[in-house]
Order: structure tokens, then sequence, then C-alpha cells
């Protein structure tokens, strides 16, 4: 058996009934396999005993033997409002045990009874006490109470010593009969244990140093699986063939497309940098030698992604097939379909945009028009994928801010044409270790080099209260002819949150800003009164854009030069970064105003602390993997991804790539794993190929 196939519910296990199960799933803790990759969070170190006269000079640590002597109670009444405390001595003194909420160990602590006792003592009201401390009754052998300890995260009325014991149970029952997954000539190449090695060693070790190996090489396990996965799908995309995109593919039409990639780049008023140039090139070749595309493009606010996307379709465009470009929101698909009428139509490239709010004889014109090939390429939202919408022959999709997709409609506009070509891009980045994790079967392309002119936004913190200097500057600055964004983490006013919203201040900024041009726009504004206020946000008929974060993605507007958020505390990095990003679309210099209240949280000072300092996308992305964990980057949870128990994303990366190396290596030699070496790998099989069920 191997470990990836311990799905017994911990209930087999002795002492595990309903309410220990109930606080062990909180845990995410429901099989065997889970509890056992349940790693301490630390260790202490029992090997040397440690009695109460030496407790001050060894930071109050304790690890003794020691006699209960009495009982009695502390606090007025009866029964729970008084408090057990114990008094224990060993060959050095006398110490006392509280026992808050814990009364029901006086059975367990009967005087007379010898234990060993560890846990962290001081001196309180004269005497040595401690109400964090671990017991067992005494034995000639202490077994697992003296040693490297594991200290675990806990749940509900969970013990350390409950928890050890399941573990120590769960290794006996399993642990020692496992198999290895992982072949093992990459056990070697990496100087890994054995399963049942790395499982005895993490939880109970000899040494720390030993328990530190054993859970790198169970995190090594962990990814190779993972990426095992990754490379499977891989190998799955390229079995699909290769399939030339051949502008002689295409019918009448074929002569008048020629060269139309050249004829849109000799277009533009400005010169590609050399990221997006060096991403068109390598598309173009890929396609030239047959080669299926999938790839994620990462890139900073306002880097040209966009562009890249729309430059990429021109191959599959000049050859007679179709493309689609799918945005979030109404806002953003409007703004790229202008965009794209500017650069494409003038070229003669066949452009619509669709969303659900076209309805009536103009839908049913474009979508005939859409099945009978007569649009080349469709920009829209969801609205793109839904039932009726046919596409004569689809072989390009473009998924912007694809985070705020799930996996499911990324699929579903794929579904509507004949296997396409797919490419994902993201504003909001991805660390390295995520991606390859998420996208472990893409290709993953960054853009870091900013267009020409662009001036890095100066970011400033103010503490609410003291915001009449960020004023001053925006009234300034809409003086010289600029434009301003007001963000706030509210629509109206709420009972709970004694927050700021984008509803009260609208009314008060009017006042702070007499003579200025306001307007307003959140999610409950109707769509066609939106596209009103942005577009005359856009054309300089409004001189303050009063939002939600709402215009976190995708706002255009490069007369706009400062962006104030409000109760900055309450929005992640990525947001904040992103928000930042609509201002220093143009060539004057922007700013970035971060208001915040005054108690701030320390996670929330630290991304504060982040923002000030960090103007790199890709690095804020590392910060706040470190921050918050994982997330849902992928656009869903995909089945296994959020279960890594035992990698660290933020740390990883080194292990990332090595696993990563190893395992599509292996498939190379090896896709259909039937070599004696993978006979671990074959068994487990199923799981791995069951919804990308990765997780050991």
């Amino acid at each position: 058996m191997y470990l990836s196939e311990l799905s017994m519910p911990v209930a087999h296990l002795k002492g595990v009934g309903p309410a220990v199960q109930a606080d062990l799933k909180n845990l995410s803790v429901v099989t065997i396999r889970d509890l056992l990759l349940h790693l301490p969070r630390s260790y202490e170190d029992r090997t040397h005993p440690t009695p109460f006269r030496a407790a001050l000079s060894s930071s109050g640590n304790v690890n003794t033997v020691a006699f209960v002597e009495g009982h009695e109670f502390i606090g007025f009444g009866r029964g729970k409002n008084r408090t057990l405390k114990v008094r224990v001595r060993d060959e050095s003194g006398t110490a006392y045990l509280v026992c808050f909420g814990r009364n029901f160990l006086a059975n367990k602590l009967a005087p007379g009874t010898r234990i060993y006792l560890a846990g962290s003592f001081a001196y309180r009201y004269g005497q040595l006490q401690s109400s964090s401390f671990d017991f067992e009754p005494w034995t000639p052998d202490p077994g697992r109470f003296s040693g490297i300890i594991p200290i675990y995260p806990l749940s509900g009325r969970l013990t350390q010593p409950l928890v050890r014991k399941l573990v120590g149970q769960a290794l006996s029952r399993y642990g020692e009969k496992l198999g290895d997954e992982l072949p093992e000539t990459v056990r070697v190449r990496h100087a890994l244990p054995e399963t049942a090695a790395c499982l005895k060693a993490a939880h109970f070790p000899d040494a720390l140093p030993q328990a530190e190996a054993a859970a790198g090489a169970l995190a090594f396990y962990e990814l190779f699986l993972l990426q095992l996965v990754a490379g499977r799908r891989a190998i799955e995309r390229r079995k699909r063939g290769r399939r030339l995109i051949d502008t002689s593919a295409a019918s009448d039409e074929g002569e008048k497309r020629r060269g139309l990639s050249e004829r849109v780049l000799a277009r533009l008023p400005f010169e590609l940098t050399a990221d997006q140039l060096r991403i068109v090139k390598a598309h173009t070749k890929a396609l030239a030698d047959g080669e299926r595309v999938s790839m994620l493009l990462q890139g900073e606010v306002g880097s040209g992604k966009t562009l890249v996307g729309f430059l990429m379709s021109l191959p599959y465009i000049e050859a007679g097939f179709q493309a689609v470009f799918m945005a979030p929101t109404e806002l953003l698909a409007r703004q790229h379909a202008e965009s794209a009428g500017r650069l494409l139509e003038p070229a003669g490239i066949r452009l619509a945009f669709l969303s659900g709010s076209l309805t009536g004889p103009a839908r049913e014109q474009l979508l005939s028009a859409l099945a009978g090939g007569r649009i080349d390429l469709l920009i829209g939202t969801h609205a793109v994928f839904s039932g009726p919408v046919v596409y004569r022959s689809l072989r390009f999709v473009i998924v912007d801010e694809q985070h705020r997709f799930g996996v499911a409609e990324r699929e579903a506009v794929a579904a509507k044409g004949d296997d396409p070509d797919i490419l994902m891009m993201t504003a909001t980045p991805i660390p390295r270790t995520l991606a390859l994790t998420t996208f472990g079967e893409l290709q993953v392309e960054e853009i870091h080099t900013m267009p020409a002119g662009r001036k890095s936004v100066e970011t400033h913190l103010a503490r609410q209260g003291n915001e009449q200097k960020v004023h001053d500057w925006v009234r300034r600055e809409i003086g010289n002819g600029h434009q301003a964004y007001f963000v706030y983490p509210l629509i109206e006013q709420s009972e709970k949150l004694d927050l700021r919203d984008a509803e009260s201040m609208y009314a008060n900024l009017a006042h702070v800003f007499r003579g200025a041009r306001l307007g307003i726009i959140h999610s409950r504004v109707a769509e066609e009164e939106k596209l009103r206020t942005m577009e005359a946000f856009q054309t300089g008929a409004l001189d303050i854009l009063v939002a939600t974060s709402v215009v976190e993605v995708g706002v255009d507007v490069p007369n706009a030069t400062c962006m104030v958020v409000e109760h900055a505390e309450r929005f992640g990095l990525a947001a904040l970064h992103q928000l930042r990003g609509r201002v220093g679309r143009g060539e004057a210099q922007s700013y970035a105003f971060l208001i915040y209240a005054e108690e701030l949280t320390d996670e929330g000072k630290q991304r504060l602390r982040i923002m000030l300092n960090e103007r790199d996308g890709f690095r804020i992305a590392e910060e706040d993997l470190k921050l918050r964990g994982p997330g849902d980057v992928a656009g869903t949870q995909q089945s296994g991804y959020m279960r890594l128990r035992v990698a660290d994303l933020a740390r990883d990366m080194s292990l990332m790539l090595a696993a990563r190396e190893e395992a599509f290596g292996l498939l190379e030699r090896d896709p259909g794993l039937v070599l004696p070496e993978n006979a671990g790998l074959r068994a487990i099989e199923p799981l791995l190929t069951r919804s990308g069920d990765y997780a050991l």
C-alpha cells in the first residue's frame, strides 16, 4: 500500500469518536493520509531533564519527574466557577499547575500520582506556576514523552498527547507497511529516505535535523506528484498532433488577408517592447512549426498584454479562422473592443462585440454573422460562450484576467471551437511557484518591460484624519487639467462596519472639491449609466471618479494622475497594486495615496509597507503569497490543488523546480509508466488521473 492510497477515515483509529473526528476535520484531517501528513508546527527538545529549580535559568522550561501532592481550588463559588490548582513536587522543589478550564484533570492528576511533566513555568504570586503544561503517568520507560517532542496545530478539545497518540497509532498500523511511489533512482539522486522512514522522522525524530530533512523529503514527494499530473496534461496536449496555421488554407479571402500581421504592426504609433516582441515572434514560430499553443501571459499593469493578445490572434485570422477575446466585465470588454477597432479594423479585420445586454434583432444578426464566418474576432463577456453562440471556425481563445473566470467557464468557450489554442492573460502576477503549480502544463510567459515614456507611480501613505494634504495635491492636479480616482471598500454605509463608503463620500467630495465635476460607479449602478459615466471620465468630462474596486481592472484613462484609496488596509496587495496601476498610464507623473485607519493589524501594516517600498508586481505577488497563502489563483479551487499539506509554495521554489524536472523527465522516458522502476506510480495512477487529485 502507498501513502496516497490511505483514504480510510480517521475514525478507524482507536480513540476517534464523533467529537474528535469533528475537531480533526477542522484541521482538514479526514483520512489516515491526512493525519500522517499533519506535520508538527514545531518541536520541543526534552532530551535533557530540567527540574523546577532550573526553570528560571532555562527560560522557564521544565522537564522533570514529579509527584502530585494535593489539590486546591481558586476563584469563588462552586463547580465551573472555580479553577483546579495542583501542587506538584520534584527533587528540587515545589510548583503548581493551574488548570484553567480543565478541572477534569483532577482525576488524572490524583494525589500520590507520579508523572512525567513538561511545561513553561514562571513565578506568580510568590509561587512557581504553569498553566501550559504536558504530562503523562510515570512508567520505567518514558517512551515518546522524552526526546524530541512534536508540537501539532490543534483545534477544539484536541490535546498534544491525544494527537501524538493518534499519529503513533496510525504509524504503527499503516506507516511501517508503506511502499514508495517515487522511483528509487529519483530517491537516490536527491538523497530522499523511504516514505515510512520520512513519516517516522517527521513526527518522532531522534534529532531536529532529521525532522527537517524528513519534511523536505515529503515536500518533494508532494511536489513531484503535482508536477507529474502537469506533465501528463502537457503530453495529452501534445498528443493532439501538429496543426500548421497556413494562410493558403484560407478560401478566396486568403489574398485579402496576406500580410495582415505586417500591416497591423506598421500602423502602430510606437515600437513594441522587448518582451512583447519576443513573445509575438516565439508564437509565430510555434505556429509555423505546427506546435499547439497553450500559454499563460503575465504582465505588469499597463505592460501591453492586450496588444500582444491582438497580435497573437492575427495569424489565425490571416489563415481564415476565428478568434475570441473574453473579458470579465462589460466595461472592460467594451474598452478592448474600442482598442481593437482603432487598431485592427483599418487593416480589414471584421470585429464584433457581444455582451448580455445585446438583445433582439441586433443579437440575432451578430450570431448569424459569427456562425457564417463573417466575423474574424469576437470580443465580449461571458456571453461569448452562451448556448446559442456558434462559431464557424474558432481556433484561438484569449481569456483576459483569467483568475476572474472559473475553469468550467474557460473550458466552455474552448468547447465552442475545433480544439482551439488558448492564451490566458493576467495583470495580477502569479508567483512562479504558484504558476508552475496551477498551470504547470502551460507555457508561462512574463512581460516585465514597460512602454517607453511611462513613469513610476509615486506612492504616499496618509493616516485617516490627515488627508487634507492629499486633497490639496489632488486639487492641484485637477487644476493642471488632470483627473483623479477616489476608491472605497463599500458602496454604502454599513451598520456592522465603521468604514467610509462610496455613496456617502461622493456627496462629501462634491463639497470638498467645489466646482469639480464628479461621477460615481459601483456594481449597483445600471450598466448603461456605468458606461456613460466611464465614457465621460475617459473623455475628460469628469474630473473625479468615485468608485469601489470595480475600477480595479482594465480602466485606461491616461489623463488620470491621482489614485486615492481610502481604508487601504481593507484591500489585499494584489488589489492595491491593480488600483495603483490605473494611473501612470500617460506621460505625466502620477501618484497613489493610500489612506489608512489608525488601528492597523500587523498584517495591515506589512501590506502598506510593501506597497510603499515596492513597485514590481511580481515581487508584490511573492510577498502576497507569503502573507495570504496560495488563494484561488486558478479561478476555482481545483481538486487537490489546495490540499498541499507539506510543501510551502512561498518557500519551496528550488524543490518545485527539481521535482518538475524529475517528473517531466520521467514522463519523457516512460509516458505510460510501464517500466518496473515506476511500479509505485503506476499503482496510484487512478489517483493521479482523477481531476488532478495529485496531493499525497
